[in-house]
């Protein structure tokens, strides 16, 4: 509890000042008229986005933590629209760089929103812990797919009373030694390819944590190539 406390404390501290980094950064690069100027303004941006999003980690993690520790905890629930948030997700995505200033979307990858045009049923849940669900698998498509395509899109199971969505992308795929370990915390794919990827590896773990608090899961299945 007292860790809980100290994160969630130490969290607000630093997501406070993160939010006027990107702010005023943002701003002063919609009127720098110099193009290295507005460059290097955009860098400062995207570093503290992509802090940002370690922060936001770190903290959905401790949450999940406490959580488990205490049977009496419960997530807020409410009535999430998951077209809306599959487009708001998809439209940070298209907007992240990476710690060199560069879209993280590459080249020629293109995002599809393929959500069908048939009405999806309202969830309920937390709006904001399924948008970080949903940002993690996306953004972590993202930094893997060199060429092709990254496609969302979701099917109601009516059954099991659940709203599956699917991430599909054509990057360089995962080995089969390697798949019971990505939702680990701190784990990466050990390649050499893969080092060169930012980040310390608590997106997927932080996303699978947010699934299950909603008594859901995350299914992954992926060849090499």
């Amino acid at each position: 509890e007292r860790k809980a406390r100290f994160t969630a404390v130490l969290g607000h501290e630093l997501r406070s000042p993160l939010h006027g980094i990107m702010g005023l950064s943002g701003t002063m690069g919609e009127a720098a008229i110099d193009p290295i100027q507005k460059k290097q303004l955009g860098m400062i941006k995207g570093c503290a986005a992509r802090l940002l999003d370690l922060v936001t980690n770190i903290m959905e993690m401790a949450k999940a933590e406490a959580i488990d520790a205490s049977s009496g905890q419960t997530i807020a629930r409410a009535p999430v629209n998951t077209m809306d948030v599959v487009a708001e997700v998809l439209g940070m995505t298209e907007m992240a760089v990476d710690k060199s200033g560069k879209h993280l979307v590459k080249p020629g990858v293109e995002i599809m929103n393929s959500m069908c045009t048939g009405k999806l049923p309202i969830v309920m849940g937390d709006g904001y812990k399924i948008t970080q669900l949903l940002y993690n698998l996306v953004t972590n498509a993202a930094k893997f797919t060199s060429a092709g395509s990254i496609r969302v899109s979701a099917r109601e199971q009516k059954e099991e009373g659940m709203l599956e969505v699917e991430v599909a992308d054509t990057g360089k795929g995962i080995s089969p030694d390697s798949l019971a370990q990505i939702f680990e915390p701190f784990r990466q794919e050990n390649s050499t390819e893969t080092r060169g990827f930012q980040g310390i590896g608590l997106g997927l773990s932080v996303a699978m944590s947010i699934a299950k608090l909603h008594g859901g899961s995350i299914r992954v299945k992926s060849k090499v190539g």
